[in-house]
């Protein structure tokens, strides 16, 4: 086929001008209309009208069903003020399917001769058609976005110039809906970022405010965290409990985002009821892990260290789930007191069964607890601040008493060490002790 500039030269001088007119008409609706269905409105008249047809259509493709609508029609069927035909086309079926799956533009002076022609709506409706042009609605980077149809030319025949002037309408419709997804994108953008900013504000109030907490003699503890995106999936917590007890833990749920961040809520939740009722830390953690288990998305799980202080037996307990182990800080002990592994992390396997360990936590001593955006954190050249450099780091500080200076002071190089590299993971850091 010839240009559609070639084409609509050849039209007599007044035709081909009333079509420039008409082009330019719709050119300057798409910046007076006020949303995409009066743009189209205004297209499908002035093809109406130009090409002499009884009926123009615009199908659009809907991207979640991936089925053919008409968004909007003009013509005979709307002018006798009755309701306007909802048609729904699988993908590929009829001319205008065929059009919006190939990218293809169609002219079909006969369409019972054509076999891409599919008659049920005319069966439904009760209108006859007998030609038919229709052209691709398609992005400036190729991507089809569905068709334009024009129906029935009241000359009784389209001509090639009818198909090259509709083309010219198609190319402004598809800037039309292609303006209309990016407007529709910035809204959900903007509510999204609304939503999400909700979301950071709820997820604050579960955690303890960033800083010293306020615990009762001789506890102390400072604790921080920072999602790595908006919400995060980190969680830390201290409970004192009516033994007098003081319970702790830090999570670390796996992935990020949304996701991790509504696990987190669970873990929250669900800890700070089982903590209080359930003394048995191994069947806190059994039935945590059911509870988690109920809720979370296969494959997803949280790591978790949970430690009870007994300021009067001078004793911790502890459940280390998948968990980084913590450090000590000026210890005060000649025995080596470590951390082992007491099962898989929460959530991971159902029916998981959970080993507690227990040593001395004895007073002026500060444990170090941390998620492993900690370990993980890298700076700009591509190295990792490590359990080396967590350990080295702590060691420089491990005489010093003070949780917030010690808590202040390890953020404090962390941030200094990865400056200006982006998070890769949501960064907790929780020490406690007692004097």
């Amino acid at each position: 086929m010839a240009s559609a500039t070639t084409i609509l030269s050849s039209l007599p001088d007044h035709l081909r001008l009333q079509r420039l007119e008409a082009l330019v008409v719709a050119s300057e609706a798409l910046n007076r209309a006020s949303g995409l269905d009066d743009i189209l409105r205004a297209i499908l008249d002035l093809i109406s009208t130009q090409l002499e047809c009884e009926r123009a259509t615009v199908f659009l493709l809907d991207q979640r069903t991936g089925k053919l609508h008409a968004r909007q029609m003009a013509g005979s069927q709307q002018m006798d003020g009755s309701q306007p035909v909802e048609i729904i086309l699988e993908r590929g079926v009829g001319v205008a399917g065929y059009v919006a799956e190939t990218g293809e533009s169609v002219l079909i002076n006969d369409v019972r001769a054509d076999p891409r022609f599919d008659p049920s709506t005319d069966l439904r409706t009760g209108f006859l058609t007998r030609n038919m042009l229709c052209a691709a609605l398609r992005k400036p980077g190729g991507a089809l976005l569905g068709s334009l149809q024009a129906i029935n030319a009241r000359a009784e025949m389209f001509t090639d110039a009818d198909l090259a002037y509709l083309e010219s309408f198609a190319a402004l419709a598809a800037i039309a809906v292609e303006r209309e997804q990016w407007a529709q994108a910035a809204f959900r953008a903007k509510l999204l970022s609304t939503e999400m900013e909700l979301a950071r504000k709820i997820q604050q109030r579960l955690l303890p405010a960033p800083g010293q907490l306020d615990l009762p003699q001789p506890y102390s503890a400072w604790g921080m965290s920072q999602p790595c995106y908006d919400v995060g999936g980190d969680t830390y917590d201290i409970v004192m409990l009516p033994s007098g007890d003081c319970a702790f833990w830090v999570a670390d749920v796996s992935g990020k985002g949304i996701g991790a961040a509504l696990l987190m809520t669970t873990l929250q939740t669900e800890l700070r009821a089982f903590v209080r009722s359930t003394a048995d830390l191994s069947q806190l953690a059994f039935e945590l892990n059911g509870r988690v288990n109920k809720v979370a998305p296969l494959g997803t799980y949280a790591t978790l260290f949970l430690g009870v202080i007994s300021v009067a037996n001078r004793r911790l307990r502890f459940l280390n789930a998948g968990h980084l182990p913590p450090v000590w800080i000026n210890s005060q002990s000649a025995t080596e007191r470590d951390f082992p592994p007491g099962g898989m992390p929460i959530g991971l396997l159902p029916g998981s069964r959970y080993e507690t360990g227990e040593t001395t936590f004895l007073t002026g001593e500060r444990l170090a607890v941390f998620s492993d955006g900690v370990t993980d954190a890298v700076n700009t050249a591509g190295e990792a601040f490590n359990a080396e450099r967590v350990a080295a780091q702590l060691a420089r500080i491990k005489t010093a008493q003070d949780v917030a200076l010690i808590g202040a002071g390890f953020l404090a190089e962390l941030d200094r060490f990865r400056i200006g590299a982006q998070a890769q993971d949501d960064t907790t850091f929780l020490v406690i002790g007692f004097d």
